[in-house]
């Protein structure tokens, strides 16, 4: 018995960077498309009996047609081998209100897929596998209750769990998300053939057969350097083994120590920095640590730009040496509304209007619409 478990592929994630692909979306949003579609390929070489989706198939609980177009698209694929697909809807892709409805029912109306969403603990039984699964639930109340309800199937030859959360404990594991709900250890323990985790972006794993198959792309830097892919589990032979997919490069550049160095000397380091790599289409970051407030205001940033135009996104950042507080030339993460609108305002001109005014009223209207999903 060989399964697949892949998870937190948030297609409809965009960021980083707006710039455009060749078919005028964003390429950042391409490149989560591209990489889940690679995913794909490889699963279906590998012809596993079951593929399991660990939450966050999509970006958010509104995705566009055509990120859904896609996401069927490539499903199908793997329901057309007569390979049965089950997915559980994520933090991300769950609606905040029950009258919202889910994307994921339309799933349902395709045979092969089982999408498990509706705030509750399913078992599905799939020939001589028992699938148990919490989705993501509206509370933390209401997702305890259902993981109290889970039982092993004794008739089954494999019980497999999957769950999307934080393992109670490993603080590590936690996306720093206020809708992040928390896995007890007892789950765990209860003796499942593999417990299929998502919500971690990386993959990990937590205890005998227990893992998580992290993200397949970088949402944000702090994933530098981490591979993504899925996992491909043989039940029999008790076999782990991890499938790489390929995502954007992301680098980041040793730091600079600027104490007691000139606006130029600092300026001419940043400029050998670069020159020393290829940075083209990359996604960059290079951290200036212990400027003082009058060389920052003395760089020349227009002559910095242009350094870093070739980079897909450069994330420079500064660490003032008075405050020892992070200062930002550009935006550095990615994934959340209210962080693009403020980054995109502070950088246009609006005249005579009070630009933090807009940017307070903006971010309020944002979290009155959150609350309504």
């Amino acid at each position: 018995m060989k399964i697949i478990h892949i998870s937190d592929t948030h297609l409809g994630a965009a960021g980083f960077s707006r710039k455009l692909s060749a078919f005028g979306t964003n390429q950042r949003e391409e490149d989560f498309c591209n990489s889940f579609v690679c995913a794909i390929d490889k699963i279906v070489q590998l012809k596993p009996d079951l593929v399991l989706h660990t939450g966050d198939f999509f970006h958010s609980v509104r995705p566009t047609n055509r990120i859904i177009n896609l996401a069927l698209k490539q499903i199908l694929r793997i329901t057309d081998l007569r390979i049965p697909f089950v997915l559980i809807s994520g933090n991300h892709d769950t609606p905040k209100q029950k009258g919202i409805g889910s994307v994921f029912s339309i799933f349902e109306f395709f045979p092969g897929v089982f999408p498990i969403h509706q705030n509750r603990y399913e078992s599905l039984n799939l020939n001589q596998v028992t699938v148990h699964a919490v989705p993501h639930c509206l509370d933390i109340g209401v997702f305890k209750e259902e993981l109290a309800k889970i039982e092993l199937d004794k008739n089954a030859k494999y019980n497999l769990l999957l769950l999307h959360g934080v393992v109670a404990g490993i603080k590590e594991f936690s996306m720093g998300e206020l809708s992040e709900q928390e896995i007890p250890s007892s789950v765990l323990e209860m003796g499942f053939d593999y417990v299929a985790l998502g919500h971690y972006h990386n993959f990990t794993q937590v205890g005998d057969r227990i893992y998580y198959a992290g993200s397949t792309e970088r949402l944000s830097i702090a994933e530098l350097g981490k591979e993504k892919g899925f996992v491909e589990a043989d039940l029999d032979n008790r076999r782990i083994d991890f499938h790489s997919v390929p995502t954007r490069d992301m680098i980041e550049l040793e730091p600079i120590h600027a104490s007691g160095l000139s606006a130029e000397e600092v300026y001419e380091m940043i400029k050998r920095k670069i020159e020393e790599k290829e940075i083209s289409e990359k996604i960059i970051r290079l951290r200036i640590k212990d400027i003082s407030g009058h060389v920052y205001s003395s760089l020349p940033f227009t002559q910095i730009n242009e350094l870093k135009k070739e980079a897909f996104h450069f994330d420079l950042r500064f660490e003032r040496k008075e405050e020892k507080k992070e200062i930002f030339a550009q935006p550095a993460s990615i994934g959340k509304l209210s962080q693009e609108f403020s980054s995109y305002l502070r950088e246009i001109n609006v005249g005579e209007l009070d630009k933090n005014r807009i940017i307070k009223l903006g971010l309020r209207y944002l979290e009155q619409l959150q609350k309504t999903e």
